[in-house]
């Protein structure tokens, strides 16, 4: 969903104007409400919520999560700054970081004593002007999850490291009866990035040629390659055509009931994957041809404090922050949402499944995933809506990068 440049408009006027009650007094007794807008789901965020508030008696969190796909989340959050109910605290993430920079809705928390045990790593994506506006004290990392018992039915171990013999993988798989390899065609393709990402660490090509950048490289000249290899997964049918209009969860239901063998996830899904009973293990992405194999990854979307929250209210979401990114609150969001800290407040217990990917990949940075520098929530957009029209054979691999650079032309600063 994009933030238009009359919503940014409109914002920055509304936020001239906040009422009384967006101020930030402290409510009925001595109870402060804050307003928290989370990315994750209310299972894995209550028990966290629960312990803030038994640290901070005098505290209350207003609980409201997205409903749907991670794409209802900026949708979301757009119609609720729009009509200035912006929660106090609430996360942002690649896509949406420039508009929401943009229209001054993130207070600068540059300098909280909560801020001085994040990396740098972690603050650059979320810095503008010096002045850093979102706290990830943890990082993701997305990978291959296989079925073990279905890999092996058809005589293998573990998943291929090139894209020719995980093609082949797959074809003997399906010729078992048994779904390939599914990720969710309803974001940004889990599966190609890492792929691109890899191909850019093996050809040396330095991050002012990447089209996402935007500092000199195109799609045209740097996405051919990776695209035409990804586009193997359709073309051999190791990920289905039909996969498109398939929901991340009915993905996640089939790979859990022995239907399918291999699919995009993460530690986010390890404690559903557990309780299904599944033998599984984890794998890198393949590697093209010129490539090297690669993960996806980055920082965590941030957690950001409204500009508009004051008084009594800002300084709850300060004590909020602070407790998310202390011992016990990521070791609850550790064991609660799977997010992997690496904050100096807490040493990451990485679950055994993800060990070998975590020393091997993470600790090295062989993880990518696209930071758009302009227009992200337009760009990532455009992408599924092309993936989508190349997987059904709406669109060849040409079209989709020249479409990409002229959106990307379009919609230039």
């Amino acid at each position: 969903m994009k933030f238009s440049k009359s919503l940014i408009a409109a914002v920055a006027t509304a936020a001239m104007i906040v009422p009384l009650a967006a101020c930030g007094s402290a409510g009925a007794g001595d109870t402060t409400t804050i307003s928290y807008f989370s990315w994750n789901n209310e299972n894995q965020v209550k028990p966290i919520i629960e312990a803030f508030e038994a640290a901070n008696p005098g505290i209350t969190v207003d609980l409201s999560t997205a409903q749907g796909e991670a794409s209802d989340y900026a949708q979301t959050l757009t119609t609720r700054a729009a009509g200035n109910q912006l929660p106090n605290v609430f996360h942002m993430s690649i896509e949406t970081r420039n508009e929401i920079l943009d229209a001054g809705l993130a207070r600068d928390i540059t300098d909280e004593d909560f801020m001085q045990s994040i990396p740098d790593t972690n603050k650059e994506l979320y810095t503008r002007d010096g002045k850093v506006y979102g706290m990830s004290p943890t990082a993701w990392v997305g990978v291959i999850v296989y079925n073990k018992d279905l890999l092996s039915q058809v005589g293998y171990d573990s998943v291929p490291e090139t894209i020719d013999e995980f093609v082949e993988l797959g074809e003997k798989l399906n010729d078992a009866g048994i779904t390939a390899y599914m990720d969710d065609p309803t974001v940004v393709s889990g599966s190609f990035q890492p792929m691109l990402g890899g191909y850019y660490a093996a050809q040396g090509i330095e991050t002012s040629a990447w089209p996402e950048m935007g500092e000199g490289g195109t799609f045209t000249e740097q996405w051919k390659t990776t695209l035409t290899e990804w586009k193997k997964l359709i073309d051999s049918g190791t990920m289905p055509k039909e996969v498109v209009g398939v929901t991340n969860d009915q993905i996640k239901q089939q790979f859990m009931t022995g239907q399918l063998a291999m699919f995009r996830s993460g530690p986010w899904d390890f404690a559903d994957l557990d309780s299904s009973g599944i033998d599984y293990a984890v794998a890198p992405f393949p590697a093209i041809e010129g490539g090297e194999t690669y993960v996806g990854g980055g920082p965590d979307s941030p957690y950001v404090i409204s500009s508009q929250s004051e008084g009594d209210k800002l300084e709850a979401a300060k004590k909020f922050l602070s407790f998310l990114n202390s011992e016990e609150g990521l070791k609850l969001a550790e064991e609660n949402i799977g997010q992997i800290s690496v904050s100096s407040e807490y040493a990451a217990n990485v679950d055994e499944h993800l060990q070998d990917v975590y020393d091997e990949y993470v600790t090295t940075g062989k993880y990518y995933w696209t930071n758009w520098s302009q227009n992200g929530n337009v760009m990532a957009t455009e992408m599924v809506s092309q993936f989508q029209l190349l997987m059904q054979g709406e669109a060849s691999v040409d079209e989709v990068i020249a479409h990409m650079d002229e959106v990307w032309e379009a919609n230039a600063k």
